[in-house]
């Protein structure tokens, strides 16, 4: 490679490293089908176009890369991930065989095919496979490297402590904090870290003795377990998942003090939440604009539309102030314990997939959950319902991007429901 591809390379490559996806897409196309490397400088293309959402492009280019150089476990995994994504499954699986072949050791395929495990609900198989997250680059930034051995459900808890503690997002961890009763029950005492935005949430859980903010100091303790671990340790398959709900519960004090701001009801209330946090790596398929969100807004006067989310974007922001019949509680929203109570006084909750969606479930309260025509593994494929939540509802995309079908359906069930 002459001087200066390699240098459009380096640049493009710490681009991508640094999530600047688009400006490396750019570098990268200067050059490509024009070196002598052509299978890595396809390879890193087709990585930030799968970043970037490009997924048609993205198969393009790393299809170029596996075809120079078919033994590249890492671009293997990329077109694996790339036609999953597609949903072109059939050719996706002998990707994700070859670049296992390729790469026994590669924790991003492993990572990958445990995804798809659990989407189709192989639990057994797939929690099995997605301890690989933690040696993966991205995953293995959440792994913690206590003196201490991990708790993996073989090992007797009776008069040990134990902590737990969150990993990824805010979502993940109300979802999968339902296992700490159960670990609680093996008689250990259970300490919970968490994020200490989270923690408000989190109080009444029951089975937690305590529960610390992530970077507090920590007490002694004798196990430990990330929360994404507990369904591996416990065996959990589809039909096993412990889906009593609620598990969480909003702080009464939190309770009066939105009774008194909501006031006397006009109507039926409907919480909303159109989008999530904009650095999420897929919100841009997640997050609905909310001049199409208002679409499903009617301002019958037999309801009453709450926004349930801390944070607006300055677009929404803008139409917001064209809904004069939609109450922005934002400002109001100091944590998730505030959620926790105004989703209390909703009828329902309607949310894109967000953190909001998995504290409504285990809350136990009617919540519907918009999701993209490739949803994350953990609502599978093709069902309504929830095994996680068993009062959530799920509308999917037909097709991709496609929220007006999405929104015209969920219009019409709100029509059913509130009459």
């Amino acid at each position: 490679m002459n001087p200066y591809h390699a240098l459009l390379v380096a640049e493009a490559l710490d681009a991508a490293l640094t999530g600047r996806h688009a400006e490396a897409e750019a570098l990268l196309k200067l050059i490509a089908g024009a070196n002598d490397d052509p299978a890595y400088v396809f390879y890193l293309l087709g990585h930030v176009q799968y970043h970037l959402g490009q997924y048609e492009e993205a198969a393009i280019a790393l299809g170029v890369s596996v075809g120079v150089e078919p033994n590249q476990g890492s671009a293997q995994n990329d077109l694996a991930a790339t036609l999953f994504a597609l949903g072109r499954e059939a050719e996706a699986v002998p990707a994700i065989e070859r670049a296992l072949t390729a790469r026994p050791d590669l924790a991003e395929a492993e990572e990958t095919w445990s995804i798809e495990l659990l989407r189709a609900g192989r639990f057994r198989e797939g929690w099995r496979h997605y301890e690989a997250r933690m040696r993966s680059a991205i995953g293995g930034q959440f792994r913690r490297d206590f003196a201490q051995p991990q708790w993996t459900g073989e090992e007797s808890l009776a008069g040990r402590t134990i902590l737990l503690h969150a990993e990824q997002g805010a979502g993940d961890t109300f979802q999968f904090a339902r296992y700490a009763p159960m670990v609680a029950a093996r008689g250990a005492t259970v300490l919970l870290e968490a994020y200490p935005g989270l923690l408000p949430a989190l109080r009444g859980l029951a089975g937690v003795s305590a529960l610390i903010g992530r970077g507090e100091a920590l007490p002694p303790f004798d196990f430990h377990c990330p929360l994404l671990s507990l369904p591996l340790a416990f065996d959990t398959e589809l039909h096993t998942v412990p889906a009593d709900v609620p598990y969480l519960s909003a702080a009464p004090e939190k309770m009066l003090e939105w009774r008194m701001r909501l006031g006397p009801r006009a109507g039926r209330r409907v919480g909303i939440v159109f989008s999530g946090n904009p650095k999420h790596p897929d919100d841009a398929r997640r997050s609905v604009p909310l001049v199409q969100f208002a679409r499903l807004l009617s301002p019958a006067g037999n309801r009453e539309f709450h926004v349930l989310q801390n944070e607006i974007r300055e677009a929404d922001r803008y139409v917001l102030e064209l809904l004069p019949h939609v109450q922005d509680h934002s400002s109001m929203i100091a944590d998730f314990a505030d959620t926790a109570a105004l989703i209390s006084w909703m009828d329902v909750v309607v949310s894109v997939d967000t953190a909001v969606a998995h504290l409504g479930g285990a809350l136990g309260w009617p919540v519907w959950t918009l999701l993209p025509s490739r949803a994350d593994w953990r609502w599978m494929t093709e069902r309504e319902d929830s095994p996680w939540y068993p009062t959530m509802w799920l509308i999917r995309q037909k097709r991709a991007g496609d929220w007006e079908s999405v929104l015209d359906e969920t219009a019409r069930r709100l029509d059913e429901l509130l009459g």
